[in-house]
C-alpha cells in the first residue's frame, strides 16, 4: 500500500485542475505514486516539459514541491503562481493597492540572521539581509527584526496597506497580542507594531513547502547569519 496515497491524490486533483486552467497540461495516474510522494506530468500545447515532485508531511499535514525537472523558466513561473494558489498562498496583484512582505530569522553556529523582502504584485521592490549583535534570542530575534524592518520602510515610503507573511507565529501573534510578550526585545517589537502607522495584514505560511517568496525571505536570513 503507498504511504498517503489519499492526500496526496486529492492535493493533486486539486492542483492539476489550476495547472489546466493556466496554461500548462498536467496529468498523473496510479503509476505516479509513491510513498509520500506523486508525480506529475507537465507539458505544454507542444512539448512535453517533464514531471514535478508533490510531497507529504504527515506530521504537519503540509505539501512541499520540487520543479527541478522542469528547464522551462516560463512554465516554473506558472508552476510556482498555481502552486501558491493551491496552498492558499496566492499573492495581491499591483491592481489591489496592496505590499507583500516575507520575512524570516535564521540561527546559524552561533550567529543570529535576519531577511525580508517586500513584493507589489510579483515585483520584487525591497529586501533586506544582515546579522544581529544580539544572539541571545537566536532565530526569535532575526524574525522579529525582519518584520521591524519592513514596517519602518513602508513609513519611510508611505505605505500604507502591506501583507506580512511569516512561519513563526509570535509576528502576528505578539502583535495583536494573542501571545503576552514577556521578554524586551517581543515587548519592543509589540510596541512598534502598535505605534506604526501601516494597516497590517497576517499569513502564515509554512517554510519549506514550495513558496519561492518565502523560501526567498529564509535564504536571506541564512546568508545574514553567515555573513
Amino acid at each position: 500500500m503507498t504511504m498517503c496515497k489519499s492526500e496526496l491524490e486529492k492535493f493533486g486533483n486539486k492542483f492539476v485542475s489550476i495547472l489546466n486552467n493556466n496554461e500548462l497540461i498536467a496529468s498523473f495516474d496510479d503509476s505516479c505514486f509513491r510513498d509520500y510522494l506523486l508525480q506529475i506530468n507537465i507539458r505544454n500545447k507542444l512539448i512535453k516539459l517533464g514531471k514535478i515532485n508533490v510531497y507529504y508531511k504527515p506530521s504537519k499535514k503540509s505539501y512541499s514541491l520540487t520543479t527541478t525537472n522542469i528547464k522551462d523558466n516560463q512554465a516554473i513561473d506558472i508552476i510556482n503562481k498555481c502552486w501558491d494558489e493551491a496552498n492558499g498562498f496566492k499573492s495581491f496583484t499591483q491592481d489591489s493597492g496592496i505590499y507583500e512582505a516575507f520575512v524570516d530569522g535564521s540561527y546559524i553556529d552561533g550567529k543570529t540572521g535576519y531577511g525580508a523582502v517586500i513584493f507589489f504584485g510579483d515585483k520584487e521592490v525591497q529586501k533586506f539581509s544582515g546579522r544581529l549583535d544580539d544572539t541571545s534570542t537566536r532565530q526569535f530575534g532575526g524574525e522579529l527584526y525582519s518584520a521591524t524592518l519592513v514596517l519602518k520602510w513602508c513609513e519611510l515610503n508611505n505605505i500604507k496597506k502591506i501583507r506580512i507573511n511569516y512561519d513563526y507565529l509570535g509576528i502576528e501573534y505578539f502583535a495583536t497580542g494573542k501571545w503576552n510578550p514577556k521578554n524586551v526585545l517581543a515587548q519592543e517589537y509589540k510596541e512598534i507594531v502598535t505605534n506604526c502607522n501601516v494597516d497590517i495584514l497576517w499569513r502564515k505560511i509554512d517554510s519549506h513547502t514550495g513558496n519561492k517568496k518565502n523560501d526567498l525571505a529564509d535564504k536571506l536570513a541564512k546568508e545574514g547569519a553567515g555573513k
